[in-house]
């Protein structure tokens, strides 16, 4: 039982500290050249989506635009890296990101 109750804690302790997509899409200054429906700077979330749905990769490869940056796919306005963010955070808000309606 007590063995049960501290992965239960640990388990608690860390969804409490994860940050939603939404937050971290705010927390990582996305939102300061994204919005979810229009176009800023770059694409809106909701183009994003539509553009990559039928992609196989397109989880995996809006991982790497999210760490790496890029330019050329929605114009000449470069991306900057977001290098330092977590594998598991950039996996989250690319799985958020793809199913923006």
């Amino acid at each position: 039982m007590r063995a049960f109750l501290i992965v239960a804690a640990s388990l608690s302790v860390g969804v409490a500290s994860a940050q939603t997509p939404p937050d971290t899409f705010e927390s990582k200054y996305c939102s300061g050249c994204h919005a979810i429906d229009k176009k800023m700077v770059g694409p809106s979330m909701k183009d994003v989506a539509a553009k990559h749905k039928d992609r196989k990769d397109a989880e995996d490869y809006l991982i790497g635009k999210i760490k790496k940056g890029g330019v050329g796919v929605w114009g000449q306005v470069p991306m900057p890296p977001n290098a330092t963010l977590a594998d598991a955070d950039a996996k989250a808000l690319a799985q958020w990101i793809l199913k923006v309606k």
